[in-house]
């Protein structure tokens, strides 16, 4: 997938160029696809990291709040034997990742624009050589003209389903925007994207539901059955939107895929000889057998009908019994359960990680391997006797999937 991310900055009606005038680059595999996640390397990259808290920038947002500081100051010297996830302790990161969530967004065809707005105090922590008047006659610039990039047409709720204890580590010194994930593969122009941490108490209110269109429960470390307030306190949630908002739709990966199964009637219980602790049991990639019909519900007709897929893995639960009037459409040969929906089409979820890219996997396994002292991903990746990696990269298909669910 290549998709090219600029960062657009303005003054009311001036546009700031910067000395290095090309602001943009690509969307790598390493990125997860995430244009989120592109948008804050890049920007770090031209500007250097920048404080974003100390900037109007923060006038919306909370990163104390998303960031657990203290777990980061004791990992931030360690983990360096992968180059490539340098970035990801970089506290600047993801500071800007959460940013470009809620930044306003175009796209024109295989581009996205940020738009972002700055104020007269932010100019001293950024670089801009001139500026010049807007020109009606680009595309993008009529759009920030005529304020079409400050406009929404629809709402995705995004639920934080970790533990703030666990920070947003994925796993051991791994530390990942799962919301930037998200929010850089599925958002759309004209869309408003909120996210609240249900494990502090945070819901939207009444007025909000009102104009939601989906409910996105992405991964978490906890499991669905652990006896934790927060995780009954979503599943009565689940079932007052459910029953009240009938134009609302819930979308679960993992997790959120285990939880919605688990809170209208079905059974998630631990994968077979699960590690007994918080990591996960089954990590790597595997092939999935997809049943015909799937190709034949509404929203996935336009899909390419293939009845093979290779899924990301990373979980340490299982769904063994799904709910009644719930469908299932894909397994693999760790899970019977990889893909459901439900009758009215209101409720989807798959077992795997989509969102995730193959790379990604591969350093959460490095990362995994190395923290426990196990043997190096080099050993893990060639062993012959491990069944759930298939060495292949994962299928973009996985992805289109919630992709189509999400507009439909």
């Amino acid at each position: 997938m290549q998709i090219k991310v600029s960062l657009i900055f303005h003054k009311g009606q001036q546009l700031l160029i910067n000395s290095q005038q090309n602001q943009n680059c690509t969307v790598l595999e390493s990125d997860g696809n995430s244009c989120a996640i592109a948008a804050a390397k890049l920007i770090i990259k031209q500007f250097g990291s920048i404080d974003i808290t100390k900037t109007s920038l923060n006038k919306h947002h909370n990163f104390e709040k998303i960031i657990n500081w203290e777990a980061y100051q004791q990992t931030k010297d360690s983990y360096n034997y992968i180059r490539e996830l340098e970035i990801y302790r970089n506290p600047h990161f993801y500071l800007w990742t959460r940013f470009f969530t809620t930044a306003p967004i175009w796209e024109i065809e295989d581009h996205t624009y940020y738009i972002i707005e700055l104020i007269d105090q932010d100019l001293i922590y950024f670089n801009f050589n001139n500026r010049r008047e807007l020109n009606e006659k680009h595309t993008i610039e009529q759009v920030i003209l005529e304020g079409q990039h400050l406009k929404y047409n629809r709402t995705i709720i995004f639920l934080c389903v970790k533990d703030f204890d666990q920070g947003r580590y994925h796993a051991p010194k791994m530390y990942i925007d799962t919301i930037g994930l998200f929010n850089g593969i599925y958002r759309r122009k004209q869309e408003r994207w909120l996210c609240y941490n249900v494990t502090q108490g945070s819901y939207p209110d009444e007025e909000i539901l009102k104009q939601t269109n989906v409910i996105i429960i992405p991964g978490s470390t906890s499991s669905v059955y652990d006896e934790k307030a927060w995780i009954r306190s979503l599943q009565n949630f689940i079932l007052n939107v459910y029953e009240n908002y009938s134009d609302i739709k819930f979308m679960g990966i993992c997790f959120g895929f285990q939880l919605l199964a688990q809170t209208f009637g079905g059974i998630v219980v631990p994968c077979k000889n699960r590690i007994k602790h918080k990591g996960f049991y089954y990590y790597g990639n595997e092939k999935l057998t997809i049943k015909n019909d799937f190709f034949q519900i509404e929203c996935f007709k336009e899909l390419i009908q293939n009845d093979k897929l290779i899924i990301n893995k990373a979980h340490g639960d299982i769904v063994s019994k799904l709910p009644e009037k719930f469908i299932n459409y894909g397994s693999s040969k760790t899970a019977e359960n990889e893909i459901f929906i439900s009758e009215d089409l209101r409720i989807f979820g798959m077992q795997s990680h989509p969102e995730y890219s193959s790379q990604q996997i591969l350093l959460f396994i490095s990362g995994i391997q190395f923290a426990e002292g196990n043997k190096c991903f080099e050993d893990y990746y060639n062993d012959p006797n491990n069944k759930n990696f298939v060495k292949e990269k994962g299928d973009l298909l996985g992805l289109l999937m919630c992709h189509k669910f999400l507009q439909y």
